[in-house]
Parts: C-alpha cells; sequence; structure tokens
C-alpha cells in the first residue's frame, strides 16, 4: 500500500442528522489524520435545517475538507431537468479539475456521477434494499458494512463475491473516556434520576422502524419490582416534533411516566455516560454506530437481533440479543440484568473491549485504504 497521500472525491446527497453522513466525517477524519486530501461534493445541508447539521458542515471545514456544493433541483419538471444538467455538469467539471486518485460515492444513487466519467469507483452501502435504478450504477467494488448488506449487495446490484468487502464502521475514541464523576451526577440530578437507580437508555429517531413503541411495550411489562430499580432515558426527536409527541403519548398511555424522561436530540455522548445499560429494539437496520458508542462508552448493550446484530454484539458475552419486534423478551433481557449486576457490569466491560479492538476509525480507515489500492484511477 502507498504511503504517498491520496485525493480524494467524496460523494454525498446531502449533509443530514444520518448514519451515512457521520460515517463521512469519521471516515474523512482517518484519512486526512493520515495526510490525504479529500474533496466532497454535496447537496448541501438538509432542509431540515439545525444546530447538528450545522456543526456535521463545520466538522468537515475543520478537517481540511474542501466542499463543493451542487444545487438540488426544485420547482416544475422543465426548471428540475435544466437545473439537474447543470449540477452534473459542474460535478464533473469539479472532479475533472481535481484530477483524484480515488472516487467514493458515500450516496449510492450518485454513482452515475463517476460512471458519466468512465472512472473507476466505490460505494458504501448503508442501506439495505436499495433499487437499481437510472442513478445507481454498479460500482468497481462495492463496501459493505455487515454480512446482511454484503449478500443484499449481491443479490440486488449483480455483483460478484470479490466485488464486495465488508467494513464495519469505526467510531470516535471520545466515546471511551467519560465525563467525570461530578458531571455524572449532575446530569442525573438535572433529569431527576435518582442516585441508586440502575439507568437505561436508547438514542436514536423516533419511530417503527427503530421500534420506539417496542421499547414502551418492553417497559410497560416489567414487573413492579424492577420498575422501582431502574430509571430509563429516551434520547432523540426535536422537542414537540409530531414524532416526539408521539413518544409523549405511548409513555402517558403506558403509564410509565414515573421512571422515563424524554429528551429532544442532543449529543449523546454524556447520556452514554450515565447509561447502566444501552437499549437499541430496531426493527430494520444496517451497521448501526449508536450501538458501537454505547459499548465504547462501557454500557450494557441490549439490541433486536436484525441486521448486523450478531457481527456486533456476542449474546451472553459482550451484550444481549432478543428477537425483533419481541418486546416481551426485550423486558426478560432487562429483568436479567437488573437482578444481576455482576453479569451486567461485565458484558459492558467485554463490550467496551470489543468496541476499542475492532471499532474504531483508525481500523476501519486502514481496512477502506485497501479497497482504495484496488480501484485507485492512476497511482500517488
Amino acid at each position: 500500500m502507498t504511503n504517498k497521500p491520496l485525493k480524494i472525491v467524496f460523494l454525498l446527497s446531502r449533509i443530514e442528522t444520518t448514519g451515512v453522513t457521520t460515517h463521512t466525517i469519521d471516515l474523512a477524519k482517518g484519512l486526512t489524520d493520515l495526510g490525504h486530501r479529500i474533496l466532497l461534493i454535496t447537496g448541501g445541508i438538509s432542509r431540515e435545517k439545525n444546530a447538528r447539521v450545522e456543526l456535521f458542515y463545520q466538522q468537515f471545514k475543520e478537517m481540511g475538507v474542501t466542499v463543493k456544493e451542487f444545487k438540488t433541483p426544485e420547482g416544475g419538471l422543465l426548471s428540475k431537468g435544466v437545473q439537474t444538467i447543470g449540477s452534473v455538469f459542474n460535478m464533473l467539471k469539479w472532479i475533472r479539475k481535481y484530477n483524484p486518485h480515488v472516487i467514493h460515492a458515500q450516496s449510492p444513487y450518485m454513482t452515475f456521477v463517476p460512471w458519466l466519467l468512465g472512472k473507476k469507483f466505490t460505494t458504501t452501502i448503508h442501506q439495505m434494499g436499495l433499487k437499481p435504478n437510472l442513478k445507481f450504477k454498479t460500482p468497481t467494488h462495492v463496501i459493505a458494512i455487515s454480512e446482511e448488506s454484503k449478500r443484499d449487495s449481491i443479490l440486488n446490484y449483480g455483483i460478484t463475491e470479490d466485488q464486495v468487502s465488508i467494513i464495519h464502521h469505526g467510531v470516535n475514541k471520545r466515546y471511551a473516556t467519560a465525563i467525570t464523576i461530578d458531571e455524572k451526577l449532575a446530569l442525573k440530578k438535572s433529569l431527576g434520576i435518582p442516585e441508586n437507580k440502575i439507568v437505561v437508555g436508547a438514542v436514536s429517531s423516533l419511530s417503527l422502524r427503530k421500534g420506539t413503541d417496542i421499547m414502551v411495550k418492553a417497559l410497560e411489562e416489567l414487573s413492579k419490582d424492577i420498575k422501582q430499580k431502574l430509571y430509563f432515558v429516551f434520547v432523540g426527536g426535536e422537542l414537540n416534533s409530531k414524532e416526539y409527541n408521539w413518544l409523549s403519548g405511548m409513555i402517558s398511555d403506558a403509564k410509565i411516566a414515573s421512571f422515563t424522561k424524554q429528551i429532544a436530540f442532543r449529543d449523546p455522548k454524556p447520556f452514554y455516560d450515565i447509561f447502566d445499560i444501552f437499549v437499541l429494539p430496531s426493527r430494520m437496520e444496517s451497521f448501526p454506530l449508536v450501538t458501537l458508542e454505547a459499548m465504547m462508552s462501557g454500557c450494557c448493550p441490549i439490541r433486536s437481533n436484525t441486521e448486523g446484530a450478531y457481527e456486533q454484539i456476542n449474546d451472553g458475552v459482550d451484550g444481549l440479543l432478543f428477537t425483533t419486534e419481541k418486546h416481551e423478551e426485550l423486558s426478560a433481557c432487562l429483568t436479567q440484568l437488573v437482578n444481576n449486576k455482576d453479569k451486567m457490569q461485565l458484558l459492558a466491560k467485554n463490550a467496551k473491549e470489543k468496541a476499542l479492538a475492532t471499532f474504531t476509525i483508525p481500523v476501519m480507515t486502514q481496512e477502506t485504504l485497501k479497497i482504495y489500492e484496488k480501484i485507485k484511477i492512476h497511482n500517488a
């Protein structure tokens, strides 16, 4: 593998509050730390404009990433057609001028751009079930993020097994360093959490896909004794949004408000630091970063056994898995850990060690560079 700096183009349709953007930031961090240069071509900040996406944009800038924004088509059909042609022309022009060694489409539906140039390229399949269309062109090599996404890529995109590699997401090691004891106590006090409670939490968007309703049902089903021993914190959604109010209504109907707290989404780092147990009850996933962040933070993880689960968690060794949709199994997992703090702490310890050894940005970056060697347009 060459040690010379590479010029890399990232293609990202939008900067938004999704795992795709987070992954792009983390990979950019790993690459720029090694001296590689990145040109990010993007449709800019999503229409949901908020403090978090503004921060993401700023992070790219602070890393020294060059950002070029194309105009997202708006208006009537004719207007959109004209704007699309202009945007594509600009993207092709920017890439030719940059003369990259590597083109990486983080958004699969932007793979038509390097295809138009006749260049080698890769794409990362972050979400399963993407439908091939005129915007999706078969990459020189595919990066899958789990065994399931690898199989999905081979099945849906007509590629062979040697054209796809699995590279697990990595997360920032900042999650491994906890806030101080005083800061933990202050945060718990601000949330109204008694010091003697086992703190359980979830960090995600609020939706059926993320299993928000499954989590509420599992909490409702807990015995009176277990309910008295734990305190649950939901972190997600925007204050007073439809989704936020949906969760508030479920909490009220389930009569679990006495031991739960609902927090609008913000940096989850300090919350992981006060969670003893982290839960992800999703119905559908790819390779969720929040589980890895929680594991690295020292939480004992519980998650549904949907996509990516068995690569993240060895059930009973560094976390617990429950059957997707089975809220009663999730209740049983919580009961088991609340009644056995030694097991909870052992699983948390093993989870943190696993995350630090396997799911870091440097590990992900080195594996990605191996793929770049296969698809380089020209030598550095």
